[in-house]
């Protein structure tokens, strides 16, 4: 790659300013939300690549988990209480788990220590799709990671591939584990990847 991960984020973040944050912002304050502030709309700008930032200066833990929570019911992830057995999106983590080659002596001390929000980092050549046998999980032409869990037969070549960890096995039906269920985004079943 020609760009390192600090100059990337430096554009992205520059690049979202300049756009505009509203909407952003909106969606991140309301306590409810609707499936159709984060789903792809004709109306939406086009973008080769999209990114998301989240400003570790002002994350804590009560902002991560209404984060966490709005992607959850948002995408009807299922909230199983076995760890070993538990769906995530979005998840928390500590700094040097998010970032291990990113510490370094200049960084705030209290940056070391809050939380850092984890998901799909929606890769530009991601290895989940080109491992995938189904096409199941694939790259929109922004490029979205995106996945019909329709067409997973549940082989876990994803999950392998992911460098991040993103990926879930529904060990069980996930459908009793859903708190609230939204209507406009589908739910998945035993034996498939999230």
């Amino acid at each position: 790659m020609g760009i390192n991960r600090r100059n990337f984020l430096k554009i992205i973040g520059i690049s979202i300013l300049g756009t505009g944050i509203r909407p952003a912002i909106n969606l991140f304050w309301n306590s409810k939300v609707n499936a159709s502030q984060v789903l792809k709309s004709p109306k939406a700008k086009t973008a080769k690549r999209w990114a998301m930032i989240v400003d570790l200066r002002i994350l804590d833990e009560k902002t991560a988990k209404k984060c966490i929570d709005a992607c959850h019911i948002t995408h009807n992830v299922p909230d199983i209480p076995d760890p070993r057995r538990e769906v995530k999106w979005i998840w928390t983590e500590s700094f040097e788990h998010a970032f291990p080659n990113q510490a370094h002596e200049h960084i705030k001390n209290d940056l070391k220590h809050k939380p850092v929000l984890v998901f799909c980092n929606n890769c530009e050549n991601p290895p989940c799709v080109r491992v995938c046998p189904t096409k199941a999980t694939f790259k929109r032409d922004d490029g979205i990671v995106m996945m019909d869990m329709h067409r997973c037969i549940g082989c876990r070549f994803c999950m392998a591939a992911c460098p991040y960890g993103s990926r879930s096995f529904n060990w069980m039906d996930p459908r009793p584990f859903i708190k609230k269920e939204n209507p406009e985004y589908p739910t998945r079943e035993k034996g498939v990847v999230e």
